[in-house]
């Protein structure tokens, strides 16, 4: 009876790792456009490009929209930009004087910690808390930088 039931759970086994690798390799044969991934965001669709080896001066001058670039996520891995119908994403720290969204201003009740600053930006700083990133300003009087970023 023991051996019977073992046996039982061995082929559920394959059976349940022959339907994984089935699931992968058609996944795999989908088609990939890796320069771009459609996202949802609200009820618009817009595109997230994958720019991570250019500068938002250089997007700027080969798409030749004249809209700004607006932080408006920032991850581990670098950071997003709104760039008019559409978004981009750059590997590594937002640059100084980037244009950030209001979204990412640190909380009114945020009690400024030294040990949470990733990076100095115009006026202020990126600041990591937990796993969430946020932009707290110097002067809060002065928001030159921030930007609302606005659904069309």
């Amino acid at each position: 009876m023991n051996k019977r039931i073992n046996v039982t759970i061995v082929l559920a086994v394959i059976l349940c790792g022959l339907t994984a690798c089935k699931a992968q390799s058609m996944e795999d044969t989908k088609p990939k456009n890796d320069q771009s991934h459609k996202t949802s965001h609200k009820s618009h669709e817009k595109v997230l490009k994958d720019d991570s080896d250019k500068t938002p001066a250089e997007i700027d001058q080969k798409e030749g929209i004249a809209a700004e670039q607006i932080v408006v996520s920032i991850s581990d891995d670098g950071f997003v930009t709104s760039h008019g119908d559409h978004y981009h994403f750059y590997n590594g720290e937002v640059p100084f004087d980037s244009l950030l969204s209001t979204e990412l201003l640190a909380p009114e009740d945020y009690q400024f910690d030294n040990s949470h600053v990733i990076s100095d930006i115009q006026n202020g700083y990126i600041l990591k808390v937990g796993e969430t990133y946020y932009v707290y300003l110097k002067d809060q009087n002065h928001r030159d930088n921030l930007r609302a970023v606005s659904e069309e």
